[in-house]
């Protein structure tokens, strides 16, 4: 089934003494379901099966990607085939950019723990916008059913030799002064950050180019945002010296475009799709 990935490698050298792998994966939206799924949970998977048939072929269409009658398979699949290929690759660690599972459902969550904490490289969880969304499609805080599974939904440190992986939450983009005042930390240890987001950030040429194709729904930095999201992005602005790479989903499509002249913005597209993102770090 290999030929059903589409991988984009990307390479960013900021004088590191050894070379880091990662393996991105962005919106699989899954919708699992098991022999302890309840009528909810299966109804959920029923609806998200029909709603994103339909939507992955619009969104490859939207950014001129390959999406065909072979993507006919479940969306846990192809997560899994992506997992798969950063086993492969030898990474070092996984990184998951938001809305890998559809809602937050009891089945969603027991089939995400499963995958995950059997898993026998390090993985880096941030939630999207798609985590604040219960089994009726209600949205409230869904942190708790994390536990066990992400660490610290709202802001999480991952501790590398030579740099940590920050992740913010910013799905539904109301950025908390409890996320802004860990960034802060953070950016003051003075070791090098890699930024990884669910919504990319409305900003320089990214914000120039992609504005041409998606509405600021998919941005964090758009008209109306909280006054925390605005400032969390003069805090990147500033500090892009200290930031390595943003990454981020949210989009479907896989795009790169610098929003400071230090900075660039990753967004890898939908894991639906068989979209991944191989990342070298040196």
């Amino acid at each position: 089934m290999d030929n059903l990935l589409q991988i984009t490698k990307t390479e960013i050298n900021v004088g590191l003494k050894k070379e880091y792998k990662l393996f991105q994966i962005s919106d699989a939206h899954i919708a699992y379901t098991d022999e302890k799924s309840s009528k909810v949970d299966i109804d959920d998977n029923a609806r998200s099966h029909v709603q994103w048939n339909q939507l992955k072929y619009e969104f490859a269409e939207q950014f001129g990607e390959l999406c065909d009658e072979r993507y006919k398979y479940e969306a846990h699949y192809m997560l899994e085939l992506l997992m798969n290929r950063a086993l492969e690759l030898g990474a070092d660690a996984l990184v998951l950019s938001g809305d890998i599972m559809d809602r937050v459902t009891d089945s969603n969550i027991r089939y995400m723990k499963e995958k995950l904490n059997a898993y026998p490289i390090r993985y880096i969880y941030c939630p999207g916008n798609h985590a604040h969304h219960d089994e009726y499609g209600e949205k409230r805080n869904m942190y708790s059913r994390f536990e066990g599974l992400i660490e610290n939904p709202e802001f999480d440190v991952f501790e590398f030799d030579e740099f940590n992986v920050i992740t913010i939450d910013n799905g539904n983009k109301q950025i908390t002064s409890n996320q802004i005042l860990h960034f802060k930390e953070e950016l003051n240890k003075g070791k090098k950050i890699l930024l990884v987001l669910h919504a990319p950030l409305k900003l320089g040429k990214f914000a120039e180019i992609m504005s041409e194709k998606i509405v600021d729904y998919f941005f964090m930095g758009a008209p109306g945002d909280c006054e925390n999201a605005f400032e969390l992005l003069n805090l990147i602005k500033e500090n892009d010296n200290k930031i390595i790479a943003v990454l981020a989903g949210h989009i479907h499509g896989s795009v790169e475009y610098p929003i400071t002249d230090k900075l660039t913005q990753y967004t890898t597209s939908s894991a639906l799709i068989g979209q991944g993102r191989e990342i070298i770090i040196k």
